[in-house]
């Protein structure tokens, strides 16, 4: 858990101590959100809630200081892989299990607000703004399944959704939450103006899950290994996937940093070892090229694969020749690999 201290002073009115948790990303929605209910009187909390795939990570710190709220950043536990192994609202267009996700971030956000002594948990969610998870019968399941019982306020769509649990007990005036709809950004850009906001953010890039490029690689874990441990989820965000057979699959590094985090990959305890799972590293010697790693059952023949995709990364000629080091179960050894055609045409998913 992290929290930064406000540099900037909570809008109060009068002695009110109502206090609510906002769920924060960082972005312009839950920015609006977190305002309107400083307009009313109360001390906000925001919560950041990272997922295994969350992208943009670093603006919700300087918008919470913007804004003069206490930001609390927590991440999502193994619990979290179940809903992507069986959502029970099913995937979007990639590998994006929305409406479950929501509901998980509102069941943290629930936990949190008994935590601090908060009345609401607030969020910057727009009627049908996004087609997996906010349409109104999306937004009532997140209700139904958060056990926020009334206490979940989406102040910008307030006045199309039924009245909450704290708008009846009028702790919120309902008078003075909006009715947006939908996915303009022009009426929500002079609302920030208007509630005196100075920084108005581009969207963020979101979940990688959403994205279609994305997906093939979660849907082949899920499918493969879907009892897999959670480094194995955490893997998928980085190089390029190759899936060698039923039992194994090999990434390549992209860049210098994905190779490093391929390095401590293969440096962790917590590796699969039920029905033959292994890991195995294949690092280039001698000249500059990708590390890549061996995910699966490790046989001659998967290292022997591996060292030519270092080849082939490495952007050496058809007829090249290289040493390359194997490190293996605490073991290494340097040995001779030529380029195939195999590796030249290995598709990555």
């Amino acid at each position: 858990m992290t929290d930064t201290t406000p540099k900037a002073p909570v809008p109060r009115h009068g002695n009110s101590t109502r206090r609510a948790v906002a769920l924060f990303s960082g972005g312009l929605d839950s920015m609006l959100a977190i305002r309107i209910m400083q307009l009313q009187g109360f001390e906000v909390e925001s919560l950041n809630i990272r997922t295994i795939y969350s992208c943009c990570k670093t603006p919700a710190a300087q918008a919470a200081i913007d804004l003069g709220t206490r930001l609390t950043v927590l991440s999502v536990e193994d619990d979290y892989l179940d809903l992507l192994r069986n959502p029970r609202y099913g995937f979007g267009r990639g590998a994006n299990p929305c409406i479950d996700c929501r509901i998980h971030m509102c069941r943290m956000a629930k936990r949190f607000m008994e935590e601090v002594g908060a009345c609401v948990v607030v969020t910057g969610e727009i009627a049908g703004q996004r087609p997996m998870s906010q349409k109104k019968n999306q937004l009532h399941a997140i209700d139904r399944h958060s056990g926020l019982d009334g206490r979940l306020l989406r102040p910008l769509s307030a006045k199309l959704l039924p009245e909450t649990s704290v708008e009846r007990e009028g702790l919120v005036n309902r008078n003075k939450l909006y009715a947006f709809h939908g996915r303009g950004r022009g009426m929500l850009i002079e609302l920030a103006h208007e509630l005196g906001l100075s920084e108005t953010p581009s969207p963020s890039t979101g979940c990688a899950l959403t994205e279609r490029s994305f997906a093939p690689r979660v849907h082949d874990l899920l499918h493969y290994r879907s009892d897999g441990a959670r480094w194995e989820f955490e893997l998928l965000n980085y190089g390029r996937h190759i899936r060698l057979s039923e039992h194994t699959k090999i990434v390549v590094g992209r860049n210098a940093s994905e190779n490093a985090v391929l390095r401590s990959f293969a440096s962790r305890t917590d590796a699969p070892e039920v029905d033959g799972a292994d890991m195995a590293l294949v690092s280039p010697e001698g000249f500059a090229g990708p590390d890549v790693l061996a995910v699966g059952r490790v046989l001659p023949e998967t290292l022997q694969f591996a060292g030519e995709l270092v080849l082939r990364y490495a952007g050496l000629q058809s007829a090249s020749s290289k040493n390359v080091r194997i490190t293996h179960r605490g073991d290494q050894q340097v040995v001779s690999v030529s380029s195939s055609e195999a590796a030249l045409s290995a598709a990555t998913l």
